[in-house]
């Protein structure tokens, strides 16, 4: 009697181990679908534009080099150029936020910005609907490039955007009663074509746009980003090339 019913604790246990063995790999099957994929790049900001005497405002740290610097970066899932720096990075960008377009309140110093500082770049269609990078095969002029950094206990954003704060997470503007002004916009260009995917581009001021060179500051309320304030318009110029990989 005791040999049979330890025969079926044995049983029990084993078909008991098996069942959590099943839910286990159940789990991580779930959990490695629903992980987003990130295609890391290298990122290339300039500190002049292609005619080599212009400088730009916004510029690289020059790391290991001088008049540009190479920095990792990623394409997220959903198609938009991140380039993150984290709270002890030793790599920074050169941010001018204080070059007001008339007459504008004053801005944060211009400097190196590294703590929580984020350079992103995506592309639209007249819909407002993002266009991946990957799929810009030529160029398009209708694209966004922002910048968030960290000054004197509060963070801005510089942002130039034809849909600005149209993501998922990027918060609510908060504007004057005639509204936030229109900014001008980034033009992407694809480089080189691999398999159908654009994998090289250039990413600079859309000259031809209205308000070129112009774009909108904000400050940080709420929590996490919930709000941006809208401060006042302000230069911006920048040329970045990025790579895949």
């Amino acid at each position: 009697m005791k040999r049979h019913f330890a025969e079926c604790t044995m049983t029990f246990h084993s078909v008991f181990r098996g069942v959590c063995f099943v839910v286990l790999l159940l789990t991580s099957f779930v959990a490695a679908s629903a992980k987003t994929t990130n295609t890391n790049l290298t990122t290339i900001v300039h500190d002049y534009a292609s005619d080599g005497i212009t400088q730009l405002l916004l510029r690289s740290d020059d790391y290991n080099g001088s008049g540009q610097a190479s920095y990792s970066s990623f394409i997220t899932s959903g198609g938009e150029l991140e380039l993150l720096f984290s709270n002890r990075s030793v790599r920074a960008v050169w941010i001018t936020p204080n070059d007001p377009v008339g007459s504008e309140p004053a801005g944060p110093p211009a400097g190196y910005y590294s703590y929580d500082t984020a350079v992103r770049s995506d592309c639209f269609d007249q819909n407002g609907n993002i266009v991946p990078l990957a799929n810009i095969l030529t160029s398009s002029g209708n694209c966004k490039l922002g910048v968030t950094f960290y000054s004197g206990g509060t963070v801005y954003k510089l942002l130039m955007s034809p849909f600005p704060f149209s993501g998922p997470g990027d918060g609510t503007p908060i504007c004057p009663s005639t509204g936030c002004p229109a900014t001008g916009l980034a033009t992407v260009t694809c480089n080189k074509v691999s398999n159908g995917q654009c994998v090289s581009w250039t990413i600079v001021t859309n000259t031809s746009a209205a308000n070129a060179n112009v774009a909108n500051l904000y400050v940080e309320g709420g929590s996490n980003g919930a709000t941006w304030t809208f401060i006042g318009q302000y230069y911006n110029t920048f040329r970045i090339d990025v790579t895949n990989p």
